[in-house]
């Protein structure tokens, strides 16, 4: 079941979970083979590839929603993607913070 809220589109706390867990064991542990990345210190290196793979992941699904649309002829409602769009600024927002360390 999902929970709305007028800022963001939130999904029940169990299911953020599974995506999460799915996504940390399709990572390998050694993924400098997949995906070079710079040096984020020591505590963002697993983090880092795994958020990758997310954005990508989440790049590629847009891209299948967009397609699935023009083909079928039905729009995804305004509301809806004003929504998912508030939430990837606010994960551009958290990625500059980190940016902005120092």
């Amino acid at each position: 079941m999902q929970t709305h809220n007028l800022s963001s589109l939130e999904c029940e706390t169990a299911l953020s979970d599974l995506i999460l867990q799915a996504a940390r064991q399709a990572v390998p542990k050694h993924v400098d083979h997949l995906i070079r990345l710079p040096d984020c210190g020591a505590r963002n290196q697993p983090l880092m590839p795994l958020l990758v793979g997310l954005i990508d992941a989440a790049r590629v699904t847009a891209i299948a929603v967009a397609d699935n649309a023009w083909d079928s002829g039905q729009a995804i409602p305004a509301d809806l993607i004003n929504r998912l769009k508030t939430d990837v600024q606010a994960v551009l927002r958290h990625l500059q913070a980190a940016t902005d360390v120092f």
